[in-house]
């Protein structure tokens, strides 16, 4: 960062950073393929909480969810894949990709995700970003090397 020297060569870099930032959030945000899950894949595990089995089975009980669950139709169906979003900051030198949705750390999250979630194929935030690791790189690599040629 020593050798930027301008304005322009800092907004080439942070596009740069919001190239890596929009892959993250394009790979992220995408759905598993739906797979049919056996009994013992999943049923009698899927908790790893108390509070995870309570909150199911008082959100069957009012209609909130159903089984089985129907992607995009089924009630409390939020759209997971469109909440995710970018914020910027330090003049676009910093990103972070995330998820507003409530229920998202439950189904995303490396250190949060049910067992049914794992099943089901979602991939978790860690598992991206590590799997896109290198393309993050060269997204930002080619903007750095773009603004010192000036």
């Amino acid at each position: 960062m020593g050798k930027i020297e301008n304005l322009s060569q800092v907004r080439m870099i942070a596009a740069g950073i919001k190239a890596a930032a929009l892959h993250i959030k394009g790979k992220i945000a995408t759905y598993p393929p739906v797979k049919r899950l056996t009994r013992a894949s999943v049923y009698g595990s899927s908790f790893q909480t108390d509070k995870q089995r309570r909150y199911f089975f008082y959100a069957l009980a009012k209609g909130k969810i159903e089984v089985p669950y129907r992607r995009g139709e089924s009630p409390g169906s939020r759209t997971l894949g469109r909440r995710w979003t970018i914020a910027t900051s330090n003049n676009g030198l910093t990103a972070i990709v995330g998820n507003n949705a409530p229920y998202g750390p439950l189904v995303q999250a490396k250190d949060r995700q049910t067992l049914y979630h794992k099943a089901v194929g979602w991939q978790t935030d860690e598992d991206v970003v590590e799997k896109e690791r290198g393309a993050v790189v060269q997204f930002i690599q080619y903007e750095v090397q773009r603004a010192m040629r000036g």
